[in-house]
C-alpha cells in the first residue's frame, strides 16, 4: 500500500536543525567483536534498534532517535562493524556477518524482540534480521533501503580491466602504510556534500565530525573501515534480496522520498515491487531526497508514529528487557 503526503505532516518549527546529544554510550561485545551503542531515552522503555546505512554511523540518528524516544520507546542506534567507534571488519562481504550481528545484539544485549528504523543499507540489514530471526523484531521501518537496482549487479563489460582495479584497490586497502588524511574536518564535510547535495551543510559538519578522527600524521580520516568496501565473491544479487525481503513476516513501513538523489536508483515500478515482497505499507515524503530522515525529520517520525499506533497500539505492552 502506497501514500503519498501532500503537505508536511507536522509543523515547520519541529524541522529545524536542533540535535540531542545521546542520553548514554557503551561499548558491548558482540560476535567477536566490539559495537558502540547510543541510547535515548528510558532504558526500561520498549526498544527500538536504529541502524545506518554504510559509511555512515549512529550518530546520523542525534534528531530522529529522541523524536522516537518521545513516543515511549527507548531508542538505541549502534555503529555497525566497521563504522563509527565499533570493531574493524574481516571481510568486505559483510552481508551476512552483519545480520548475525545484529541477531546475537539483539538476544544477548538488549535482551527481546525490538522495533527496527533503518536507513540505506541499514535497511537491507534490518530487513535480513527480521527475515532470518523473527523472533527478535516486533516491526520494521525501512527509510529509502530497498537494496540497488538490477543493473548494479551487471556484470562489467571488461572482466579483465575489472579484475586488475579490484586487484589494484585491494592492494591499496591491504598495504597502504596509511589511508588518505584530511586537512580538517570541514574539507571532509565538504566532500560529503559533493556525494551527496541535498545534505544541509548543518549535517554534513555533523556527520564527517562523528565520522572521523585523527590520522598518524596529524590530520584527519574516516573511522569507517576501508575493508567494508573490498568485497569477496559471494553470492549477491536482486534474487537474494527478494528471497529476504520476501522472508519478512512482521509489520512493515517503508518511507521514500520523491526527489532525484545520490543512491535513490530504483525506478517506481523497481520501487513498488520491492514494497510488493515486504507487503509493507508505504509513505513518500515529498521534498526530500535518499536522506528522508534528515531532510524532514518531522513528516517521518509522524509516519513512524502512525504506523506504530495501529501495529502496537499500547507500547506499554510491548516486550521489554528482561
Amino acid at each position: 500500500m502506497t501514500e503519498d503526503h501532500a503537505a508536511p505532516l507536522a509543523d515547520d518549527d519541529e524541522q529545524a536543525f536542533v540535535l540531542r546529544e545521546p542520553d548514554r554510550a557503551e561499548l558491548v561485545e558482540v560476535n567477536r567483536t566490539t559495537l558502540r551503542l547510543w541510547g535515548w531515552g528510558d532504558p526500561s522503555a520498549a526498544p527500538v534498534l536504529m541502524i545506518h546505512g554504510a559509511y555512515d554511523h549512529g550518530r546520523m540518528f542525534d534528531d530522529l532517535a529522541p523524536r522516537v524516544a518521545a513516543l515511549g520507546y527507548h531508542a538505541i542506534a549502534l555503529d555497525l562493524r566497521g563504522h563509527g567507534d565499533s570493531g574493524p571488519t574481516d571481510t568486505g562481504f559483510a552481508w551476512a556477518l552483519l545480520h548475525l550481528d545484529l541477531a546475537l545484539l539483539v538476544r544477548d544485549v538488549v535482551g527481546t524482540a525490538v522495533g527496527v528504523v533503518a536507513h540505506s543499507f541499514g535497511g537491507g540489514q534490518g530487513i535480513g534480521l527480521a527475515g532470518a530471526f523473527p523472533e527478535l523484531v516486533r516491526w520494521l521501518v525501512v527509510i529509502d533501503g530497498l537494496g540497488p537496482p538490477p543493473d548494479a549487479f551487471a556484470m562489467p563489460d571488461d572482466i579483465r580491466a575489472a579484475i586488475r582495479t579490484n586487484a589494484a584497490r585491494t592492494d591499496r586497502i591491504l598495504f597502504d602504510r596509511h589511508r588518505r588524511e584530511w586537512p580538517s574536518v570541514e574539507d571532509m564535510a565538504a566532500h560529503r556534500r559533493a556525494q551527496n547535495p541535498r545534505l544541509s551543510p548543518g549535517w554534513a559538519d555533523h556527520l564527517a565530525r562523528h565520522g572521523s578522527r585523527r590520522g598518524p600524521d596529524g590530520g584527519w580520516v574516516w573511522k569507517a573501515d576501508p575493508m567494508f568496501g573490498l568485497g569477496v565473491p559471494s553470492h549477491f544479487d536482486v534474487e537474494l534480496l527478494a528471497e529476504e525481503q520476501r522472508r519478512v513476516r512482521c509489520p512493515v513501513l517503508v518511507i521514500t522520498g520523491s526527489e532525484h538523489d545520490t543512491w535513490r536508483d530504483l525506478t517506481p515500478e523497481q520501487e513498488s515491487e520491492r514494497v510488493g515482497w515486504l507487503r509493507a505499507h508505504h509513505v513518500t515524503v515529498p521534498g526530500t531526497g535518499h536522506y528522508v530522515h534528515l531532510e524532514d525529520p518531522a513528516a517521518t517520525v509522524a509516519a513512524i508514529r502512525a504506523f506504530v499506533d495501529e501495529v502496537e497500539h499500547d507500547r506499554r505492552t510491548a516486550p521489554r528487557p528482561g
